[in-house]
């Protein structure tokens, strides 16, 4: 199981190549691939921010639905108060650290264009494509 981040779902909504393929991947490997609701709120910010936000909400919509979402719930919660103390001086930002809590929570890893986003995340598996 994976759950991706904010930059996979960008990428999708692009249409690039590396994305669609590792999409086609994860489903021949029979991979169940979830989102962040804080990817989900992200993703939506940009939407929001559109030119055309009408066109951008509908395809932020269909695509985000393609996934089912993982909640910021009491775990994801605890381990995210945890390792924000124990990581004070790591270059994870806040919402980055919160996707990677919420993933480690559903026993998941994280795909990523952005490795160094979660860098240094204690038992967290971070994956490109």
């Amino acid at each position: 199981m994976v759950c991706v981040d904010t930059s996979f779902l960008v990428a999708l909504e692009r249409r690039e190549a590396g994305a669609l393929e590792k999409v086609s991947e994860l489903a021949d490997r029979g991979e169940s691939v979830f989102v962040s609701a804080v990817s989900v709120a992200e993703f939506f910010r940009g939407a929001y921010g559109s030119r055309d936000r009408e066109r951008a909400l509908r395809e932020a919509r269909g695509l985000i639905g393609l996934f089912a979402v993982l909640d910021l719930d009491y775990e994801a919660g605890r381990l995210w108060g945890e390792l924000s103390e124990s990581m004070k001086s790591s270059p994870v930002g806040d919402r980055n650290l919160f996707i990677a809590c919420i993933a480690l929570a559903n026993r998941q890893g994280v795909l990523t264009r952005n490795l160094k986003h979660f860098d240094g995340v204690p038992g967290l598996v971070v994956e490109s494509w």
